[in-house]
């Protein structure tokens, strides 16, 4: 949880845009994670010592991309406790609907050898050693920060040393530092459309999984509420900002930051072809969506349809959705959140 976050929420709850249920679980998860730090302190407890070294690849050549998320790190709060952990993550399920079930949390990965390009933090590297108990997890990361924290958050768990390999890479070398056919599984979540190369990296992921094998990844959803409703309505129409700009450029300043170096949207189409191009078969599943998209495309959906302002195609777009039996909208067949997901497959 950092100083971004708690901003957001704020900003979103003056201007009524975050329902109380959210709000009230917002403030249950940063009570939670500060009073494991009370606790910690209170017992003596000190922070979690990680015994698993990280692994630096090309350690001299560096981006812009390196640059800003070894600085910006996501969650970069150090968790004391494994209670906190846990509740972390349940809050992260509750606030990404769809999101468990488009990645497949719950799939059993014993045995297995898993990719986890760009872990960040470790959120999912959690997840793939406590909850899914794969055999063994590769956390690949540019930021040496995320690689720590990851590493400090699974020594929680005393989990054996030997089931976590951490490895820092950088966004100028797409080539990833593992043997052919090595991997069982890639979970790549939220990365690709922040990377200088994701066709490159396309082919190496390709290159490193079994025959046979699968994988999930998540890249930002053009054809979502974020994009035709947040962004090009509330953003740029009632906020006024980003007055002129191409609306992806204005795309890329609005998601991780006004500073991020790197970050695009695709359409599903063009990010299937993609990853066809590097081999894959591959299945698009949907988008899924935060709380706050839902919470927005409630209150502001049907002014913006009927709002001359906002550009034909947006007002197209959300004039097509429909609701499933949840509430959530669907474009076409797919539900229009955020988070667009692809489940990969190598022959």
């Amino acid at each position: 949880m950092n100083l971004h976050s708690i901003w957001s929420y704020t900003r979103s709850i003056a201007d009524g845009e975050i329902a109380l249920a959210q709000i009230l679980d917002f403030a249950g998860l940063y009570m939670t994670r500060r009073l494991s730090r009370v606790y910690a302190v209170i017992i003596g407890r000190k922070p979690p010592v990680t015994t698993v070294p990280i692994r630096m690849c090309s350690p001299d050549v560096t981006t812009a991309v390196d640059a800003y998320w070894s600085e910006h790190t996501v969650n970069s709060m150090t968790f004391r406790t494994k209670w906190e952990s846990d509740r972390y993550y349940e809050w992260l399920v509750r606030d990404y609907p769809l999101l468990a079930d488009y990645m497949e949390f719950t799939g059993d990965r014993r045995g297995q050898v898993i990719l986890d390009y760009g872990c960040g933090p470790g959120n999912d590297i959690y997840r793939l050693l406590t909850k899914n108990l794969a055999k063994k997890v590769v956390g690949i990361d540019v930021s040496c920060k995320a690689l720590e924290l990851a590493g400090q958050r699974m020594a929680l768990y005393k989990n054996d040393p030997g089931r976590l390999e951490l490895i820092r890479i950088v966004d100028a070398n797409a080539a990833i530092p593992l043997a052919d056919g090595s991997i069982d599984y890639i979970n790549c979540a939220g990365v690709l459309h922040h990377t200088s190369n994701p066709g490159k990296i396309l082919f190496e992921f390709y290159r490193v999984l079994r025959p046979g094998a699968a994988g999930h990844i998540m890249v930002y959803n053009e054809n979502s509420i974020f994009f035709h409703l947040y962004l090009a309505y509330k953003v740029m129409i009632i906020d006024g900002k980003y007055a002129g700009m191409d609306i992806k450029d204005a795309f890329s300043r609005s998601t991780d930051g006004e500073e991020c170096p790197l970050s695009r949207c695709y359409k599903h189409e063009d990010f299937t072809a993609l990853c066809r191009g590097a081999g894959f078969d591959v299945d698009y599943v949907g988008g899924y969506f935060n709380r706050y998209e839902l919470q927005l495309f409630k209150k502001l959906a049907g002014k913006a349809k009927i709002d001359e302002r906002l550009a034909p195609e947006h007002r197209e777009f959300l004039r097509s959705l429909k609701c499933d039996t949840q509430g959530y909208p669907v474009h076409g067949d797919k539900h229009a959140g955020i988070g667009g997901v692809y489940k990969i497959h190598k022959r």
